[in-house]
């Protein structure tokens, strides 16, 4: 392939200032208690009563399962849909569980809800994980219904959905617990993290029991994330996102299942990082609602999701017609730097390394998904031509 000078989208990104390096700076040297004034303000504003901030989604996932756990050791199935983001179940085999999938409802990104019936008999499912890909959100009071009077958590995915609300709540709020990533390009970022929200007393109290057992970060790795940091600040910009695209041993873009991740507490530099967060997620999210009503104003339309309401999302996925025309969208948008993307590799039954802990099931839809989806930028760095360029390779117009 051949590689692009000039401007360039990122398929997804929360952008970092000076001013944010510097307040991260100024976090670390405040200490400890920088991280526990960021979780104080995250209870308040979710309104919970228990906040744990770590590492990544992925090690908050992780700490929700060994508490979810502890409280019904006999269960230790966790069943999630079998299209999904890969950290999933590698934080599922990091915590010792087994994975258990469920297809997908035809044109949505959620649960067959006629299949998960069946799942729910199982006696050793400890929870079900709605997960908001992309932030559309999942049907997470349906769940609820259907699970109730049996003992099963339902943890809510909302790693891509942090500040998402639909219909008047706020996604990762709706479950038993949620978790949200911190990560890059997702909905607000502080280079990597994750949070673990609950109003759930027993809960919340197994998670930090967990949670007290986990070392911070230490000072090379706080300047580990220092230099990341800054190097996200200049380098997620369009105008020179193609210097890191073009670097293979980067890997921008690639999504692998791996479970051997590490899992820390947040460190002071972050919560830093995140002095602005509430203004921060505000703007980006009315940034990205703008882009998001551009492409619905073509016709365009979420999976899954009905009505006039676009929910905030952080890419903006796209069912296309076969393989053969997401193969050929993918690259014209590589060629012109649109910042176009996949979604994910493969439904979760194609990850090598679980094909023999997987029941011998198929989930068609899911493996559907994986084969046709493409995922729109709508972040702010999309300016109105590139909007236009990017419609005009499914051939709509506005109106449509």
């Amino acid at each position: 392939m051949v590689m692009r000078i000039g401007r360039t989208l990122s398929p997804a990104a929360s952008p970092l200032h000076v001013a944010d390096i510097v307040s991260g700076v100024a976090g670390f040297f405040a200490g400890e208690g920088n991280v526990e004034r960021f979780e104080n303000e995250l209870k308040l504003f979710f309104r919970v009563r228990h906040c744990c901030a770590v590492s990544s989604g992925k090690a908050a996932l992780v700490l929700i399962l060994h508490a979810l756990h502890e409280l019904h050791p006999d269960r230790d199935e966790v069943l999630i849909p079998a299209y999904t983001c890969y950290s999933v179940p590698s934080a599922i085999t990091r915590a010792g569980l087994k994975i258990r999938l469920c297809d997908m409802a035809p044109g949505t990104l959620d649960f067959d809800f006629d299949r998960i019936v069946e799942e729910l008999e199982n006696p050793r499912l400890l929870c079900v994980v709605p997960t908001h890909l992309f932030g559309v959100p999942a049907d997470v009071e349906r769940i609820k219904a259907l699970i109730s009077g049996r003992d099963i958590f339902v943890l809510e995915d909302a790693a891509q959905a942090m500040g998402g609300e639909w219909n008047g709540r706020k996604l990762g709020m709706l479950g038993d617990v949620g978790l949200f990533s911190l990560g890059r390009g997702k909905a607000f970022s502080t280079v990597e993290g994750g949070l673990i929200l609950t109003d759930n007393t027993l809960i919340g109290a197994m998670v930090e029991k967990h949670l007290a057992a986990v070392k911070g970060y230490g000072v090379i790795d706080c300047l580990k994330l220092f230099v990341n940091a800054v190097a996200l600040l200049f380098l997620i910009s369009p105008r020179i996102y193609w210097l890191p695209k073009s670097l293979p041993f980067l890997k921008l873009g690639e999504t692998h299942f791996d479970p051997s991740f590490p899992i820390r507490r947040l460190s002071s530099f972050q919560a830093g990082l995140a002095h602005r967060w509430q203004a921060a997620l505000h703007k980006l999210k009315a940034a990205r609602a703008v882009n998001a009503n551009k492409i619905a104003g073509y016709g365009i339309k979420l999976p899954g999701v009905c009505g006039g309401t676009i929910p905030d999302v952080i890419r903006f996925p796209l069912l296309v017609a076969d393989t053969e025309t997401k193969k050929k969208t993918l690259r014209k948008s590589e060629k012109m730097g649109l910042g176009i993307s996949d979604g994910y590799p493969d439904s979760i039954d194609g990850i090598n390394e679980l094909r023999n802990l997987l029941a011998v099931t198929t989930f068609p839809v899911a493996k559907d998904i994986a084969e046709r989806m493409v995922t729109l930028p709508v972040h702010p760095f999309v300016n109105d031509s590139e909007m236009k360029s990017i419609m005009q390779l499914f051939n709509v117009e506005p109106g449509c």
